[in-house]
């Protein structure tokens, strides 16, 4: 990547963000909430996804960009996001969806496919798209690209997986054009044997991954204390008594007498009144009756309408 400063590779060399939000099979909580998972609430009026996009157009302003590009990749029976979902597809961080056209090409297949469009020194920052930042993207990015490899990733003490890797696309021709590629079993393998990679340590998790219900409602508690400047304390005497955030999707109907710690009801949604959520997420078409009380649940239609993850 040179001697430049890591601001000039990254204004000059970094095409896009890319975030990969296709699997081999929608995973539970998606199927449940019946919508990508990155388009859950993160904040009133954010998802996780439009949180990703200013996060980009902080990136873009770091490096003096007058633009950097959101590319979501999903396969080819990932629901698309909603229209309107991730605002419009202008400004410093404009958004691209693509469908990847072929079956089970894997991490590695889909990004060595894309990177054919870009020279050999051209970047991409790659990260899962259901996860949620503990770090602002530009200071990551910036030391990333400071390690100089050809693929630079995160790893994390306490061994949380880090969805977050910046890659050389000339790295990424090491990789077979057809076949399944897993990126982290196949790919980093077969690219470390001719080309540099780097490990960039963090004590705590840069990100927190978004796989099942608890991990989200941790995700967005972290999420509310870091925007709060409070820290955040890991161990056997950590305590989460303490309420965090409450959101409601425009579209969800919640009496002002029902009470909620660290839950979120979706459009489509309803609470009644001296109802009690913790921990919890209404769904569209959920229903949580007059004085009932749910924990660590995802409350759906039909039945009593509880789920626990």
């Amino acid at each position: 990547m040179g001697r430049q400063s890591p601001e000039a590779v990254l204004s000059q060399k970094l095409r896009a963000v890319v975030l990969l939000a296709g699997s081999v099979r929608q995973g539970r909580l998606g199927f449940q909430i019946g919508r990508p998972v990155f388009d859950l609430p993160l904040d009133q009026g954010q998802t996780i996804l439009t949180y990703w996009r200013h996060e980009t157009q902080g990136l873009a302003s770091a490096v003096r960009r007058a633009d950097l590009p959101v590319r979501i990749l999903i396969d080819r029976t990932a629901p698309e996001p909603p229209p309107g979902s991730y605002g419009p597809a202008t400004g410093a961080a404009p958004v691209e969806v693509e469908r990847d056209p072929l079956d089970f090409r894997g991490t590695g297949g889909v990004l060595r496919d894309l990177a054919a469009r870009f020279a050999d020194d051209d970047l991409l920052l790659v990260a899962n798209a259901a996860q949620v930042l503990m770090e602002g993207l530009a200071d990551l990015t910036l030391e990333m690209v400071a390690t100089r490899g050809d693929v630079a990733i995160i790893s994390h003490a306490d061994g949380t997986p880090s969805g977050l890797l910046l890659v050389r696309c000339g790295a990424l021709r090491e990789l077979p054009q057809t076949g399944f590629i897993d990126m982290k079993e196949q790919a980093l393998p077969m690219i470390a044997a001719n080309h540099q990679v780097a490990v960039l340590e963090r004590k705590h998790p840069s990100a927190l991954p978004v796989l099942t219900l608890a991990d989200y409602i941790t995700a967005v508690r972290r999420h509310h204390q870091r925007r709060a400047g409070k820290t955040h304390i890991v161990g056997p005497f950590s305590e989460d008594w303490e309420s965090e955030f409450s959101i409601v999707e425009d579209g969800a109907d919640v009496h002002s007498k029902a009470r909620l710690h660290d839950s979120v009801v979706l459009r489509g949604g309803r609470v009644e009144i001296d109802a009690v959520l913790a921990h919890s997420v209404v769904c569209s078409g959920g229903v949580l009756r007059r004085g009932q009380m749910v924990v660590d649940a995802l409350v759906t239609a039909g039945g009593n309408g509880r789920q626990r993850d």
